[in-house]
């Protein structure tokens, strides 16, 4: 974005633009505090069910890579 003020050598889409952007400044939303605390609260076990989730999908992986080895195919990568 340039720091150049408003201006005559703007075109009418720029000017038109600066309207609507002028609109969506003045009425900017406020936060919804149930909504902060809804996603947070998300967060917070996301976090704590990650780790036990890894541990599945590397014995999970690891089981596939043995059965394929037993079967004489391919492992993954």
């Amino acid at each position: 974005m340039t720091a150049d003020p408003p201006g005559e050598d703007r075109t009418p889409a720029e000017r038109g633009l600066d309207a609507h952007l002028e609109t969506l400044r003045s009425g900017a939303p406020q936060p919804n505090t149930s909504l902060v605390r809804r996603v947070v609260r998300t967060a917070r076990w996301q976090r704590v069910v990650r780790a036990p989730l890894r541990v599945v999908a590397m014995i999970a992986g690891a089981v596939i890579d043995g059965l394929a080895g037993l079967a004489g195919g391919r492992r993954r990568t």
